[in-house]
């Protein structure tokens, strides 16, 4: 982000999850995640983020230990998500074989609740993460490679476990507006702990393939599609995500 300039980026993302494993119910989730994404460009290559979201979550139970299976609950939960500020900086430059590098660091504060009406939610976690992402071009194409961790500390007696996280990515110019992309991610869970006692074999590997499209659609303005499909049992079944950047100068720029 240049200096002297901010983005607002307000953005809707959905989450089918289904856990068809258990002996006697499956329980499926869908949750939709509206939320906002401010981007504030500083001096030395750097900016400041904050991203502010919303839970509305659906989850159903189903018994299948009876023919035909039967829904015993469907219920909704819904609250405020947990606030992350966080901040990135240019480390290097992309010169010859030399690839960019960016580094970022971000804090989730917990300041939503881990349950509504019953309803377990993806918030309610104090959470510390580092990443280091590499760019190398290739006209038209962009190379990206990720690494990251995340430090979990416990949030009302829960623990969620750390992650270690690997993305690569593919990024074509199909014209001076439009950008197709297919993204690998894969993250690496540990072990959950609840009320000090870690549930052994909690740890899953979560592998998602994403294929997105972003638009310039006028000055300052850029649309975002993109729609992401699990690939391991512990992954969601698929997620889809819509979001539109808005760029605009804050110091007469």
């Amino acid at each position: 982000m240049p200096q002297g300039f901010a983005e607002f980026e307000p953005l809707l993302s959905y989450t089918r999850r289904e856990a068809p494993t258990q002996v006697l119910f499956n329980v499926t989730r869908n949750e939709f995640f509206p939320a906002v994404d401010v981007r504030l460009g500083l001096p030395w290559e750097s900016q400041i983020e904050m991203l502010l979201p919303w839970n509305f979550t659906e989850q159903q139970t189903t018994d299948v230990a009876v023919s035909p299976p039967q829904l015993v609950a469907n219920r909704w939960g819904n609250a405020i998500g947990d606030l992350t500020i966080g901040g990135a900086k240019t480390i290097l430059h992309e010169n010859g074989w030399i690839p960019g590098l960016l580094g970022r660091v971000s804090y989730e504060i917990p300041t939503g609740p881990s349950s509504a009406n019953g309803v377990p939610l993806v918030s309610g976690q104090d959470r510390l993460a580092f990443s280091l992402t590499a760019l190398k071009r290739q006209d038209p194409l962009v190379f990206v490679g990720t690494g990251g961790y995340t430090k979990a500390f416990t949030a009302n007696q829960i623990n969620p476990g750390d992650q270690a996280n690997f993305t690569f990515g593919t990024f074509l110019a199909t014209s001076p507006e439009t950008t197709l992309r297919g993204v690998l991610q894969q993250t690496f869970l540990q072990d959950v702990t609840v009320n000090g006692i870690t549930f052994n074999g909690s740890n899953s590997v979560q592998s998602i393939l994403t294929f997105g499209a972003s638009s310039i659609l006028g000055r300052g303005i850029l649309v975002d599609l993109q729609a992401g499909i699990g690939l391991t049992n512990s992954s969601p079944k698929y997620t889809v995500i819509l979001s539109s950047t808005w760029r605009f100068g804050v110091s007469g720029q």
